[in-house]
């Protein structure tokens, strides 16, 4: 490494650092994120325990949060900042992994800069969830592994074997590294034969951190019933959800001629990377890597970015499991085909344009990371995440002794324990007591006619509410639980409305009840 790439190096993971800090407490926390907080904090054994109960999900993230928060607090800066490092690292990774598949120094750290800035990368680096942990894990297995098929000796191997298993612990769908690195050596087989002997020990290694999984997602693949709680998502919407969130984040939505630069580029790097990459020298340490064919290296990152997608489709046939973030982990290699872009528009642009290619190539890649720093402001800005920590926070100061409180939907009991909280290592200690009187609303997702449900509510209601004529009630996504809102309709017709307010998906409300009339 020259001076220069060291500097530009250390600039870029500082940048990725400062963008993702800056702003980091300006949403509020979703439930997700609450729950994340109390599976870290709640008595040790039922954190172990979800290493072996079935479709439990992160719990090595969580555990691992749980001596962090005995540190720091857990204040939304606390579990924020796992991520934030999470994220900062997938940059020097992306580049350690990128500079063995593809030529030179300027695609390797363009491609980390698209990381870096990336908007989509961004958020979940200020989410309070494992994401840009397992991005950052399957960079650094991606790495072992390409250098036990290329240089063999049992380091390398012994890293991925570890490397890999901790990121099953962190997000169960890492299985599918199994099948996509499978398929690497398969396309590396010309220099990857000479070191299957490692693998194979790896892999066989892996069985074991594996094993306790295996008999309740076999139940769960062969059940004659959806057991999860995703709609069935088709392959055409799938790549449509992919490519837009990974193309602007989650910015409102804009038309689709201002992401023209990022499909284009993106399309560039799959056309044109091939031969970008033949037209470069081997690299002067004559490693494997550098000798590869580059159709052979174009191929393990097409597999990469579609080999995950097409894994989840087909388990989903059988039992629906996709959602976006579960394939973040693909963005590396898409950031590897923008930067190939770049460099095969500044090569192939010259007959047509001179000595302007490199300034067409430059300033499309400029426009991109422009473009994308404004989505990422965005993001940081305008309201987003339901705000939670303010309808908390109006309850918890309004509210009188002996209320009743109403949290539709009832899992905001986790999210009122924490946000009426002092925010320190044990949050959800003694929260009985901050939260008094209370009661979940009503599930009327039933299916049943609309006069035989409103008698049941009416019933609920009435045994609910006994007694009490001050009634509070914080709500939000209120339709997984009552799509027809029929809570509310018998509040509003067995009451008067005292007291409002409304924040960014989240609502609150106080009704003053009338006494019931005789013989009610």
């Amino acid at each position: 490494m020259t001076r220069r790439l060291r500097f530009a190096l250390l600039l870029l993971i500082l940048a990725a650092y400062a963008w993702r800090v800056q702003g980091l407490t300006n949403q509020s926390l979703w439930r997700d994120e609450v729950d994340a907080i109390y599976f870290a904090t709640r008595h040790l054994p039922d954190t172990l325990s979800m290493f072996v109960r079935a479709g439990q999900n992160g719990p090595l993230f969580f555990l691992a949060l749980r001596p962090w928060f005995t540190l720091a607090g857990t204040s939304e800066f606390a579990l924020r900042y796992v991520p934030v490092l999470g994220g900062t690292l997938t940059a020097p990774l992306l580049w350690q992994v990128a500079r063995r598949l593809t030529p030179g120094k300027t695609v390797p750290l363009l491609a980390a800069a698209f990381l870096a800035l990336n908007p989509y990368q961004l958020w979940y680096s200020q989410e309070g969830k494992m994401y840009t942990v397992i991005t950052a894990l399957v960079l650094l297995a991606t790495l072992f592994f390409w250098e036990g098929v290329t240089r063999g000796g049992w380091r390398p191997w012994l890293g991925y074997l570890l490397t890999v298993t901790v990121a099953l612990y962190t997000h169960l769908l890492l299985i599918l590294l199994y099948p996509l690195h499978f398929l690497w050596f398969l396309i590396a087989w010309p220099q990857s034969r000479r070191h299957w002997q490692g693998y194979t020990l790896a892999l066989a290694g892996l069985i074991l951190p594996y094993a306790p999984m295996v008999w309740w997602q076999w139940d769960l693949l062969t059940a004659d019933r959806q057991m999860t709680g995703f709609a069935f998502t088709p392959l055409t919407e799938m790549l449509r959800v992919l490519l837009l969130n990974h193309s602007r984040g989650f910015m409102p939505p804009v038309a689709l001629l201002w992401m023209g630069p990022v499909f284009f580029l993106g399309a560039a790097g799959m056309v044109l990377g091939g031969g970008e990459i033949a037209a470069q020298r081997t690299r002067a340490d004559g490693s494997a890597g550098a000798t590869l064919a580059p159709w052979r290296r174009l191929l393990l990152l097409l597999s990469w970015l579609l080999a995950p997608i097409l894994s989840i489709y087909v388990l989903s046939l059988r039992q629906p499991i996709f959602t976006d973030r579960y394939l973040v982990w693909i963005a590396p290699a898409a950031m590897i085909f923008l930067a190939l872009g770049v460099r095969a528009i500044r090569r192939y642009a010259g007959p047509f344009s001179g000595p302007f290619s490199g300034v067409i190539a430059a300033a499309l890649a400029v426009y991109v990371l422009a473009f994308w720093l404004f989505g990422g402001w965005q993001q940081k800005t305008l309201p987003m995440k339901y705000d939670l920590r303010s309808g908390v926070a109006y309850v918890t100061t309004q509210r009188t002794p002996g209320s009743l409180l109403i949290l539709q939907i009832p899992h905001l009991e986790y999210a009122m324990r924490y946000y009426s909280s002092d925010f320190g290592p044990r949050p959800f200690e003694d929260s009985d007591a901050r939260l008094g009187l209370w009661a979940g609303g009503l599930w009327t997702n039933n299916g049943w006619p609309d006069d035989q449900a409103r008698q049941l509510a009416d019933q609920q209601m009435r045994e609910i509410t006994a007694g009490i004529g001050d009634v509070w009630v914080l709500r939000s996504e209120v339709e997984m639980w009552d799509q027809r809102h029929l809570m509310q309709e018998w509040l509003e017709s067995h009451g008067a409305t005292a007291d409002q307010a409304d924040f960014h998906g989240v609502q609150v409300r106080r009704y003053l009840l009338s006494p019931a009339a005789p013989g009610e």
